[in-house]
């Protein structure tokens, strides 16, 4: 029975000139064994006593160090984790850490259509002022308040902008029938 790899999408199989390694599923350890056969996306997969992994899904940690040795050993916690057959959305994605959160000003005035004016000058001037508040950290409630708010001053100022349109309309109107 010719060696290859059961992965989804991978072709390699065993041959002499290849420096290629292939490995048992951890049979012993149902854990582990789980692990594996959820890695490699393959529906309804039989594991048999043929099924083997190439070395190609294996990251240089999951190897043991082994000086002279001439065959690849893997420690007893590896899992396959590099797949390059798998389409984008199914491969894991290198995570750029985070930045640290920084001060940032907020504005803790309640907000109006009548005072809207008011309260975006009372925003503006704390930008000139070192007036913040520290936020630690940056939580999913804190940063969803944030755009809650810069939502609601959006919408006021549309309203705003709206009511000075009518205002402006019904100025013309009266102002062209005090004409006629």
């Amino acid at each position: 029975m010719p060696v290859s790899c059961a992965a989804y999408g991978c072709t390699n199989m065993y041959q002499v000139e290849y420096n290629i390694s292939f490995f048992r599923f951890p049979v012993s350890n149902n854990d582990l064994m789980s692990k594996w056969v959820s890695a490699i996306k393959r529906k309804n997969f039989k594991l048999s006593q043929w099924s083997r992994i190439c070395s190609i899904h294996f990251t240089e940690q999951d190897f043991q160090v082994r000086p002279e040795a001439h065959r690849l050993l893997l420690k007893d916690d590896a899992v396959p984790s590099i797949f390059p057959s798998f389409p984008s959305y199914l491969q894991k994605s290198n995570k750029i850490p985070r930045k640290t959160p920084t001060l940032r000003n907020t504005c803790n005035e309640d907000i109006t259509v009548d005072n809207l004016e008011d309260n975006i000058n009372q925003c503006d001037n704390m930008n000139l002022s070192s007036n913040f508040k520290s936020m630690e950290v940056q939580t999913e409630t804190s940063y969803s308040n944030e755009e809650m708010f810069k939502n609601k001053i959006k919408i006021l100022q549309q309203i705003l902008r709206r009511k000075n349109k009518k205002i402006e309309n019904l100025d013309d109107l009266v102002k062209s029938l005090k004409n006629d």
